[in-house]
């Protein structure tokens, strides 16, 4: 769901009234059933004081930060994804390329390019695993799934419901389908979205997005949810002597985040601090709730925000093709943008190999370590888990995880760290 938010990154910071995981006596669960839906009301995490699970701080590989060899120069990656064997995949979105590394960090192949043929991209927004450790790359502008083998060779390319190939409005309307994960049965989960061109609304709206299911060949089997898309509100914005309105995000405002793995389906609307667990029918399985509050955005906050948000719009190819006056408008929508009072309850969800899902405490740019509520299959908060400085997971198993770790000068690299479980 990052990807929706282009141009407002969720991140947020909350107040939890039970405190750190793994601190003090554990907190209790009452468990109740209601029309065959499990609701779990935590009072206060599970770990009790030394119990908590640790990421230790210290890499067991470290992938990136070295002018010297592009296969080591990463920007906007997409990934890690760990291969059974331990190899490492990433997508460069910069490069649009593929790259493939061995356990310890080695490169082992690189693969795709700039364009539109089979195994080029022009703008990667995720990849991810597929059955017998094939990849599945999102390109959104291509609006296409390119399927790889385990060697990074393409095997198929497909559309999710077989949508053309162009990523330009129909009827002042666009269309977005964006991939979330793959059900055990090969099924592809993803978000579809509508964005409507030149429609001006007054206030801040949330539309509907559509949670589907689609077969291995990208064809629509069924509709799993429906469930609030992203805050928006119009902006107005001139071409010349034309003007005309576009939806835009509200910085630091609510959106609703998913996750997927295996037959789950995981989703927090931000309404509260809630967690759906569902199933791959999109039926209501658990609901997890804790007596979290959110806090208020301070100034410090929101400063730190808009100059994130600059350098994220700089940084994407699209925006630094923008015409100067276009180019200019964005800025001054975000130097200029009003903020919520409050901020969301989470930022992102991840689910790890042994069932639990992370819910990404939302935090301000201000904090540099980031943390995980650890919910079990049952909807018991375990914990929560302080991430090292400047690091976001995107792949938890057993004992180690992996994703992107970002050094004072904001240089992206690959890395690994274990997972200490006392």
């Amino acid at each position: 769901m990052r990807l929706m938010r282009r141009f407002g990154v969720a991140v947020a910071i909350v107040a939890v009234a039970c405190g750190e995981g793994g601190e003090g006596k554990p907190g209790a669960a009452v468990t109740r059933d209601s029309a065959g839906v499990r609701i779990v009301e935590n009072s206060g995490p599970a770990w009790a004081g030394g119990k908590g699970w640790t990421v230790v701080d210290s890499p067991l590989v470290d992938v990136g930060g070295r002018s010297d060899d592009p296969a080591y120069e990463l920007d906007q990656v997409r990934g890690p994804i760990r291969l059974s064997d331990g190899r490492l995949a990433i997508a460069n979105a910069t490069s649009n390329e593929i790259r493939l590394y061995y356990a310890a960090g080695k490169h082992l192949r690189t693969a795709g390019r700039a364009g539109s043929g089979p195994g080029e991209y022009r703008m990667i927004a995720g990849i991810l695993p597929g059955a017998a450790d094939s990849l599945l790359v999102a390109d959104i502008m291509l609006r296409r799934i390119t399927v790889l083998d385990p060697e990074g060779n393409t095997a198929r390319e497909y559309s999710l419901g077989g949508q053309p190939s162009q990523f330009v409005p129909v009827g002042g309307r666009v269309e977005l389908a964006i991939p979330l994960g793959v059900f055990t049965d090969g099924s592809v989960v993803g978000v579809s979205q509508s964005v409507v061109i030149n429609q001006s609304r007054s206030g801040i709206y949330r539309d509907s997005v559509s949670v589907i299911r689609y077969a291995p060949d990208g064809a629509v089997r069924d509709t799993v949810g429906r469930f609030p898309g992203v805050e928006m509100e119009s902006m107005t914005i001139s071409i010349g002597p034309q003007s005309l309105s576009v939806p835009i995000a509200v910085p630091l405002g609510k959106q609703t985040v998913l996750a997927s793995r295996d037959h789950h389906l995981f989703v927090a609307q931000n309404n509260h601090w809630e967690i759906e667990i569902r199933g791959d029918d999109g039926a209501l399985r658990t609901l997890a709730r804790a007596p979290v509050t959110p806090a208020k955005l301070t100034p410090s906050d929101i400063a730190a925000h808009r100059k994130e948000l600059l350098g994220t719009m700089e940084a994407q190819p699209m925006i630094r093709g923008l015409p100067a006056q276009l180019k200019s408008q964005m800025t001054s929508r975000v130097e200029q943008a009003k903020y919520p009072e409050t901020l969301p309850y989470f930022g992102l969800l991840l689910a790890d190999t042994e069932g639990n899902l992370w819910a990404q405490e939302a935090a301000a740019p201000t904090r540099k370590a980031g943390r995980y509520f650890v919910i079990d299959s049952t909807g018991r908060w375990l914990g929560t888990v302080t991430m090292p400085e400047r690091f976001q997971p995107s792949f938890i198993g057993p004992d180690v995880l992996y994703g992107i770790w970002k050094d004072e000068a904001d240089v992206e690299h690959v890395r690994g760290y274990r997972l200490s479980k006392p």
